[in-house]
């Protein structure tokens, strides 16, 4: 959504330039991913609803993570060109998945979160 890629543009901001590393890349999309939405008082549906899940066990629950981050990822980071987004696999908490798109090949993990407060109080 264009709406919500402008309210995080000056953060955001160079990420997909030229000159922006892959670490500081993997670093912005990290955030994204790791922040369950809610956490954020002033900006309450940023982050990822991967984290609503219960479990990701079975295929069907792998697929609908998948799509839950692709979600993310094109509403938050636009600039990142995802066009798809593959589950490597799931350890715990730890979330692997490669990136299609712009930074193909790209493999990010991060840590899946269990309950926390909300803004909300979710």
């Amino acid at each position: 959504m264009v709406a919500r890629a402008s309210a995080t543009d000056k953060f955001f901001e160079n990420c997909g330039g030229p000159l922006a590393s892959a670490t500081a890349i993997e670093e912005r999309l990290r955030l994204i991913l790791e922040v369950r939405p809610g956490e954020r008082a002033l900006l309450p549906s940023f982050g990822c609803r991967v984290h609503e899940l219960p479990a990701i066990e079975t295929e069907h629950e792998r697929r609908l993570a998948e799509v839950l981050i692709e979600e993310a990822l094109h509403d938050w980071a636009p600039w990142a060109g995802v066009r798809r987004v593959l589950l490597l696999s799931v350890e715990q908490e730890q979330i692997i998945l490669r990136l299609t798109g712009r930074f193909s090949g790209m493999e990010i993990s991060f840590q899946r979160s269990a309950e926390r407060d909300t803004v909300e109080g979710r």
